[in-house]
């Protein structure tokens, strides 16, 4: 029809004049139709590309604002780790050296071990005392170039010589099953009771002295035909909810 109507046209143009408005409307009509339709079809063609490139920019904008909030996160942990460091120089040993994250903890009751993930190309070595805000963790027994293990203050193989803050005496703190610390051989200078803190002493050499153990929780019956008493000690950390620890200097 479209044709049709332009053959008509042409014939009205070629040899009377000018066409009839009715037939030039007519012609017309179904000339701007197409011009429309193809129009629409190419603004619906590029408004779907501008759609897609926008949620491919978005969907790159999203990975490089996770990337960054991780970013930012890791320097918060970061500062919070040299806060702890610096806390430590400043309360508890100035040869405080470096941060640890806690990688895991060993399974069962018997033996405590924590797994760092620093190592010897960051600095740990063996003997290095271990710490945190709260107190004393233990002591490096194990290293790699990238990992390092702590023997626990509540590991039954782990001994440290202690003594009472303010008042004296000479022990030797034994970790027990189920994360409590036994104290054997200690020798009193003034007497003890529940609630006193627990503390390292100088002896043995290992730890720095004045580093919090813990606090008396239980005193057996004495035995007054014995020098040396036993008690009992509940840890001021509790080892398994550990995120991060202070190495310190080994003397």
């Amino acid at each position: 029809m479209f044709l049709g109507l332009g053959f008509l046209t042409f014939v009205f143009v070629s040899f009377l004049g000018q066409p009839p408005y009715a037939l030039s409307s007519a012609v017309a009509l179904p000339t701007q139709l197409l011009y429309r339709t193809g129009m629409n079809l190419r603004t619906i063609a590029l408004s779907a590309a501008d759609r897609r490139n926008v949620r491919l920019e978005n969907s790159g904008l999203k990975v490089r604002v996770d990337d960054l909030e991780k970013s930012n996160r890791d320097l918060e942990i970061e500062l919070e780790r040299l806060k702890d460091l610096l806390e430590i120089k400043e309360t508890q040993a100035s040869g405080a050296a470096l941060s640890a994250p806690v990688a895991s903890t060993s399974p069962g009751s018997i033996l405590k071990q924590l797994n760092l993930a620093r190592g010897e190309v960051h600095g740990v070595k063996l003997n290095m005392p271990v710490t945190s805000v709260g107190g004393l963790v233990g002591l490096v027994t194990d290293v790699t170039p990238r990992t390092s293990v702590v023997r626990t203050i509540t590991d039954p193989q782990s001994r440290i010589g202690i003594t009472v803050r303010e008042h004296g005496g000479q022990g030797v703190a034994v970790g027990m099953p189920g994360g409590r610390i036994r104290v054997i051989n200690f020798i009193e200078d003034e007497p003890i009771q529940l609630g006193d803190t627990v503390e390292t002493s100088s002896r043995g050499g290992l730890f720095p002295r004045g580093l919090t153990l813990g606090k008396i929780v239980e005193i057996p019956e004495r035995d007054p035909n014995k020098l040396r008493i036993e008690f009992i000690v509940m840890p001021a950390v509790d080892i398994t909810t550990l995120l991060d620890v202070t190495l310190i200097e080994p003397q």
